[in-house]
């Protein structure tokens, strides 16, 4: 499979997969643990990989949310739990939820998922998408689901990353991206309101479906290191992880 051919075929899957774990049962329960609730709880975790930095930083690494959302919620986590507690926790819970979701699925997929990401995040450069950075450097479970959801996750950070570099490549602000995504249905999440929104007009909407399609070919490029069998790999493991989330099965 070429690089841009893997590229629009993981968009969706990878996508999904990777936040699947930020609201789940197993975050909520384990979230409790330290007593964060768990919009808390993903502020602490996904935020706390970035290191010990001021809560402003971790906002403005967190593009696409209102400015100063995520500096609240990180202000509430760090008043709650430690931070390097915090992200064990994180961890945790994304392991919890892989090995209740992903039994079904081959192990030979999830490892060779795993080994393509693997080949694939080293050879990205550090400074580039912090979030990346922070992921990347925190120890891999063991298992084969649970490591396979570890580099899907970076996976999704990684086209994040990108997508990011794209949005920002077209000089486009963070309320104009969300917006113009699927019909302006993630405005509310990310912390916008009516107020907060901006006339869509053609010149604008055609900058937002080009950044889309800078972002593919610029994931491509990212993509382009890999072999074919690798990509083919990519692409085998994430759909069957996100076939799995309609009928998971516990690993046994």
């Amino acid at each position: 499979m070429n690089a841009l051919d893997c590229t629009t075929a993981l968009a969706e899957p990878i996508g999904t997969i990777g936040m699947s774990f930020y609201f789940s049962p197993q975050a909520i329960a384990i979230g409790e643990t330290i007593e964060l609730d768990v919009v808390t709880f993903y502020a602490a975790g996904r935020g706390g990989v970035l290191g010990d930095i001021d809560v402003i930083e971790v906002d403005e690494a967190f593009f696409f949310f209102k400015d100063g959302m995520v500096a609240a919620m990180m202000e509430k986590a760090r008043a709650g739990a430690d931070r390097d507690l915090a992200v064990t926790k994180h961890l945790e819970a994304a392991e919890a939820f892989a090995n209740a979701t992903f039994g079904g699925v081959a192990t030979d997929v999830l490892d060779a998922f795993s080994a393509a990401t693997s080949a694939l995040v080293g050879t990205l450069p550090t400074g580039s998408w912090p979030i990346v950075d922070g992921y990347r450097a925190l120890p891999i479970p063991s298992g084969s689901a649970a490591a396979a959801y570890h580099f899907a996750v970076i996976l999704r950070e990684i086209r994040g990353g990108v997508h990011t570099d794209a949005i920002k490549a077209e000089g486009l602000s963070d309320v104009e991206a969300v917006q113009l995504y699927a019909n302006g249905s993630m405005l509310g999440l990310h912390g916008y309101t009516d107020a907060d929104t901006v006339e869509e007009t053609p010149e604008l909407v055609a900058r937002r479906a080009a950044a889309e399609t800078d972002t593919d070919v610029r994931m491509a490029g990212v993509l382009e290191v890999l072999s074919d069998a690798q990509r083919d790999a990519l692409v085998a493991g994430s759909n069957a992880m996100f076939a799995a989330l309609a009928a998971p099965v516990a690993v046994a």
